[in-house]
């Protein structure tokens, strides 16, 4: 074996290209290379690169690092107040209302800010009234949106911020959650910038993310409300078709709300066994381009809110005006 005969050599002090020679002419198969690896397995071969300062982390560096990862996940976590249900009470022993409020478009060309900052007032100064928002805040049209949409705005995004900020601020103390709009949305997907978790600081609101459970508790009864600023499953022939299909699809409640569409709508009926009802915002956004082009259609103002009772189950679904008028009848 040429293997044993090499190692010899090696010993008596032979250089590996005489030992190659002497390994031919006694008549063994050798392959120079192969020799010399075999001799010096640690010492640099022609044609090999060897490398002095490369960096070839360990296994214990990639466990580390997935380690630092999870820890980084559970601190995001901490931070974010994104939720999807929650349960609270209102503390008081005469009915309440609570109304779906949302569509504000400020600092579009075509919002009716004098009917907004009407309701802003109302909103702000009736004892026993909630509001939970139904999104879309500000109209945000950014490049990537429809062509030619931010040409209709009065001011650009960022100031359209500061807009919402100084109108959140008049309805802070009796603002129960707000929920993200679709508009709200494209600085979430342009910038990773969330801009409803901002406002939910501001006022000290859940932050309901796209929508989701609410369990309020009431005197001795509690409401199970289910809000989104839109669902699947929407019809141009039957306008409750998406809030009776979030129950269908996820389970019954009391409460089903959605916004949107511009247009606002309330029913009460009988369906899986128990009283419900739908409702659907307006908007303040009055004119645009895409809805007149669709088919000329035109935003209409309107705030669908729900008197609940705190000894007995019962609501009473009804537009803000009318809403008001009755609450402050009962509670006197």
């Amino acid at each position: 074996m040429w293997k044993e005969r090499a190692l010899n050599l090696k010993e008596e002090g032979y250089r590996p290209v005489d030992i190659y020679k002497i390994l031919c002419d006694e008549g063994y198969d050798v392959n120079y290379n192969t020799m010399r690896k075999f001799l010096n397995p640690n010492n640099h071969i022609k044609g090999k690169i060897v490398y002095k300062d490369k960096k070839e982390p360990t296994e214990q560096d990639v466990e580390a690092f997935i380690k630092a990862m999870h820890d980084i996940q559970k601190k995001i976590q901490k931070l974010d107040t994104k939720q999807t249900k929650a349960s609270f009470e209102i503390d008081d022993d005469k009915p309440v209302c609570i109304a779906w409020w949302g569509d504000w478009h400020e600092g579009s060309l075509g919002t009716d800010y004098e009917q907004l900052d009407k309701d802003t007032e109302i909103i702000a100064n009736t004892d026993g009234l909630y509001w939970i928002g139904g999104g879309d805040y500000k109209d945000n049209y950014l490049t990537h949106g429809h062509a030619g949409a931010q040409y209709e705005q009065i001011i650009q995004p960022g100031m359209q911020d500061l807009a919402v900020k100084h109108r959140m601020r008049k309805v802070a103390h009796n603002c129960i959650a707000l929920v993200r709009g679709c508009h709200d949305d494209w600085d979430k997907k342009d910038g990773d910038k969330d801009f409803i978790s901002t406002l939910c600081e501001e006022v000290n609101a859940l932050n309901l993310w796209h929508g989701g459970d609410l369990y309020i508790k009431i005197g001795n009864q509690e409401y199970h409300w289910k809000v989104r600023h839109k669902y699947k499953y929407e019809s141009s022939l039957n306008v409750e078709n998406s809030m009776r299909r979030i129950m269908e699809v996820q389970g019954p409640c009391d409460v089903a709300c959605v916004a949107h569409l511009h247009n606002p709508y309330y029913q009460q009926r009988h369906l899986m066994g128990e009283q419900r009802v739908f409702m659907r915002t307006g908007s303040y956004k009055i004119w645009d381009e895409h809805g007149q082009k669709n088919a000329g259609y035109k935003g209409k103002v309107g705030i669908p809110c729900v008197i609940l009772f705190p000894d007995e189950k019962e609501m009473i679904p009804l537009y803000l005006p009318q809403a008001i008028k009755l609450l402050k009848i009962l509670r006197r």
